[in-house]
């Protein structure tokens, strides 16, 4: 069988790795993939190649959110001609199944539908706005011959009950991820200067709006006058687009004299190691499908202290593998992290739960199995299916 797995993204990044490790498992079952990516960063490429597996491009630019107008004119101007040389190259590399492999993948569906082509589309977050969220539903529910979530929560969001789909959460590398493996644990409270008594509660996750980071800083302004010093390092990218965000969180860390306390670290290489250093884990987030973040902190058996969003309550459960407190509530952020600190044999007993779950039901080899089995019944359902009869709640 031979796949196309469509990108939307040529960078080398967590989905481009996942998908690459995906597809090395997928050659052992007899499951040849084919990358499509865009124009840009050749770095996926040559990862890619390296490891024997084909590249082409161009692939086509992506769907934005309404207010990118620009973007979005970008995109409508190119469509055509994307679905075109899309469906050109699934006829010509004699292409099995096409893997629609985002939300807003919608060029590489419509040229899936032109070939005839079976079409597993993966949906993979809960925050596409309206109306793209019933665009791309609409057009799932026409032309895919499968449908895949990374989450239940994100079909909670797309689709009602009448729409078959099937979960394919994403993978942890366990085997990278191994906290036997960590032997320079000190390294991280050395770079910030903190003694081995201080605590430290950590978060790994780009800094967006939507991971919450603001929520965890008045957290831990609570935590502190409890229990005294912490030391908090967030680990993630700065990006661009969110400089504003940044700012922000750094007039709120000011304001709550939280500047000797809360590092900003950027993008790092060592996420294990980090890991490996935290007293406890803190995922923030307000929305989430199902946060890589958290797949790799119960890897790592940390001592996990999430918001119930998404697909998290999915990765964990509550008392047995971490803490789960709602959203947007510091109080409850900052109640669960004062108990994970305060009771470490309870930190390491549901550590150590997390880990056994995560290498049962969310490792590479678990996510290779679902993904032979999600592109099978696409083959095994392929049909045509009319525009005109698709109903969209």
């Amino acid at each position: 069988m031979r796949v196309l797995n469509s990108l939307a993204d040529p960078r080398v990044g967590g989905p481009q790795l996942r998908a690459l490790a995906v597809a090395t498992g997928l050659r052992d079952r007899g499951i040849e993939t084919v990358f499509h990516l865009p124009d840009g960063d050749d770095a996926f490429e040559r990862m890619a190649t390296d490891a024997g597996f084909e590249v082409v491009r161009p692939g086509p630019s992506q769907m934005r959110p309404p207010p990118n107008v620009r973007a979005n004119a970008r995109f409508a101007a190119r469509f055509l001609p994307s679905v075109s040389r899309l469906a050109s190259t699934i006829e010509r590399r004699e292409i099995d199944v096409v893997h629609a492999s985002m939300t807003l993948a919608v060029p590489a569906a419509i040229a899936a539908w032109r070939t005839a082509t079976p079409l597993a589309w993966f949906f993979n977050d809960t925050g596409t706005p309206w109306p793209l969220d019933r665009v791309a539903a609409r057009l799932a529910r026409a032309t895919a011959d499968e449908i895949a979530l990374a989450a239940d929560a994100v079909g909670d969001h797309f689709f009602d009950d009448a729409v078959p789909t099937r979960t394919v959460y994403p993978p942890v590398d366990v085997d990278a991820l191994d906290p036997s493996s960590v032997t320079d644990k000190g390294n991280l409270r050395e770079e910030l200067g903190v003694a081995d008594d201080v605590p430290i509660v950590g978060t790994v996750g780009n800094v967006n709006p939507v991971k919450g980071h603001e929520y965890l800083l008045r957290a831990i302004a609570r935590v502190r006058d409890r229990v005294g010093p912490v030391a908090v390092p967030i680990a993630g990218k700065l990006l661009d687009s969110r400089r504003e965000y940044a700012d922000r969180l750094r007039r709120v860390r000011a304001r709550l004299d939280l500047e000797g306390t809360v590092r900003f670290l950027g993008h790092r290489s060592d996420v294990p190691q980090l890991l490996a250093a935290f007293d406890v884990f803190v995922l923030p987030s307000v929305t989430e499908a199902c946060p890589i973040a958290v797949l790799e902190a119960m890897a790592m058996e940390s001592a996990i202290v999430a918001t119930r969003v998404g697909g998290v309550p999915e990765q964990l459960v509550d008392g047995t593998h971490g803490w789960l407190v709602p959203p947007a509530d510091p109080d409850a952020l900052a109640t669960a992290i004062r108990e994970a600190l305060a009771a470490p044999a309870e930190r390491r007993r549901r550590g150590a739960a997390a880990r056994r779950r995560a290498t049962a039901r969310f490792s590479t080899d678990r996510c290779v199995e679902r993904h032979h089995d999600l592109y099978e019944a696409a083959l095994s359902r392929s049909t045509p299916r009319p525009l005109e009869r698709v109903r969209v709640r």
